[in-house]
């Protein structure tokens, strides 16, 4: 069931708003990302493919791992809700195979915001 879903969600477009850094801006706008859900690790971790490459100092990569900001929330109905996130951008090879620790430890922290479905 959830591959399915995980399916469905690769062919939507979300877009992350960022509120910080404030001074944000990529291909897709001023404090715009836009791209897909490619993975649900778990209610805490969201695996983002967005549909540039991004940059933030050193690191370049078009894959976030996406968090709840605030304790108490997750993502087990966000298809319909806007949920506030953190997000890092991962340094490493992103694989399927990785684990939520893993994506967790291999990203690094770049900005705050929120997701929804375009």
């Amino acid at each position: 069931m959830a591959t399915i879903k995980i399916d469905i969600m690769k062919k939507e477009i979300f877009i992350i708003s960022v509120g910080e850094p404030w001074n944000f801006e990529s291909q897709d706008g001023q404090n715009i990302i836009k791209g897909n859900i490619i993975n649900i690790r778990s209610n805490q971790c969201l695996v983002f493919k967005s549909n540039h490459y991004l940059q933030f100092e050193e690191i370049k990569s078009n894959i976030l791992v996406l968090t709840p900001r605030h304790q108490g929330y997750d993502f087990s109905n966000f298809e319909s809700n806007l949920i506030f996130i953190n997000g890092g951008i991962l340094i490493r090879k992103y694989d399927e195979q990785l684990s939520e620790e893993e994506l967790l430890t291999n990203a690094r922290f770049v900005i705050i915001g929120s997701v929804k479905k375009e």
